[in-house]
């Protein structure tokens, strides 16, 4: 029996709602569980997660593997805890795999030939 951390889906439509649990592997993502061991709400500003590092630990050392959505909340949690401010999440990748470039950088202004304070020349 292959054991996982893995967050468990809450909440309703548009109101999503994470549960962290211990679960066979096999079983579905909501479906039943070995032990709860935290929440994760994903909704506020900042977010809230609600971790028990000592029990998430004492599955680790007896083999369960946590997801890589786990792991990343974990070590936001314990970051959290040290008052460590977390970095910057990563931008979405456009359509062709490229970082999107924010609205405002997409369009340039035209740079004017004559430095500021200079009279424009009208030589033709």
């Amino acid at each position: 029996m292959a054991v996982v951390i893995r967050l468990q889906r809450a909440g309703g439509r548009n109101k999503p709602f994470f549960r962290l649990v211990v679960a066979d592997s096999r079983r579905a993502r909501d479906g039943a569980f070995i032990e709860r061991l935290g929440y994760y709400d994903p909704l506020p500003t900042p977010d809230v997660i609600s971790i028990d590092h000592d029990r998430v630990e004492e599955w680790i050392r007896k083999g369960a593997k946590p997801s890589v959505s786990v792991q990343q909340l974990i070590r936001r949690s314990k970051l959290r805890a040290l008052g460590v401010a977390a970095a910057e999440p990563k931008r979405k990748k456009g359509a062709r795999g490229q970082a999107e470039a924010p609205a405002a950088a997409a369009v340039a202004e035209p740079v004017p030939e004559s430095a500021p304070g200079e009279p424009e020349s009208s030589e033709a």
